[in-house]
């Protein structure tokens, strides 16, 4: 089984990589240096010419590129798995959400990650949509939770952290090994998110106490809202599991 993935240089990626390779798939990234995405019929020639069992696409990219590679997926019959991302929903709707809310973006990224599960699921109706929210990784580097709290205590010398903000969010690994899950799963929209209930404090207390970091973690009240995410048929461990 060959898998090919998108974003390689990113932060799910290779986590995703890692389960897929785990799973016994090996694993083709995608180079943009080698292989341009900003031309259908290359995108079309690359997919062609590696004929992979398995599309991962996690990357950011343009959402023409994103229907490119769904459309010549659904064409090869290639099973098509895309990330999007709990920021389709925003800052002034309230979860927890489900796959049945209504997405209303309020920036380019969330405007951007919306477009994409449109052209996906018109392009290749057979795929997996799975939108994530903020990743834990398990020490600084990276677009993730843990690097944001170290950098912040770094740069203030705290890390102000609000008891009325349920953040979606999940382990990297768990996330990893919960998109393997999902793709054994029929064809659909998924939310994955291991968030039990616990506010930002809570989760930034928890992480300190994990790691053993010397953070000062100071809760607020400041930032209200829920962008927690359900979806009863997707395992993921709850992130309490951890500590």
């Amino acid at each position: 089984m060959k898998a090919l993935v998108t974003g390689m240089n990113g932060t799910v990626a290779p986590a995703l990589a890692q389960a897929l390779a785990a799973a016994g798939n090996a694993i083709i990234p995608w180079d943009r240096a080698l292989h341009p995405i900003d031309n259908p019929e290359a995108v079309r020639f690359f997919i062609e010419c590696e004929k992979p069992d398995l599309f991962c696409h996690v990357a950011m990219g343009s959402p023409e590129w994103t229907e490119w590679t769904a459309r010549s997926c659904a064409e090869n019959k290639i099973p098509f798995l895309h990330i999007s991302s709990v920021s389709v929903f925003s800052g002034s709707q309230s979860g927890p959400f489900t796959v049945h809310d209504l997405p209303l973006p309020d920036d380019n990224y969330g405007r951007c990650k919306l477009e994409g599960e449109r052209r996906v699921q018109t392009a290749h109706p057979g795929a997996h949509v799975v939108r994530i929210g903020w990743q834990i990784g398990t020490a600084p580097g990276g677009n993730q939770m843990i690097d944001y709290l170290d950098r912040t205590f770094r740069e203030h010398g705290r890390i102000d952290a609000s008891t009325r903000w349920f953040p979606g969010c999940s382990f990297l690994p768990d996330t990893a090994d919960g998109l393997v899950q999902i793709l054994r799963l029929p064809p659909d929209l998924y939310h994955l998110d291991g968030n039990p209930g616990l506010n930002f404090y809570e989760i930034a207390t928890g992480l300190n106490k994990l790691l053993g970091h010397p953070w000062k973690v100071i809760p607020v009240s400041g930032l209200v809202q829920n962008h927690r995410m359900l979806d009863p048929r997707v395992p993921v461990a709850p992130i309490s599991d951890r500590w």
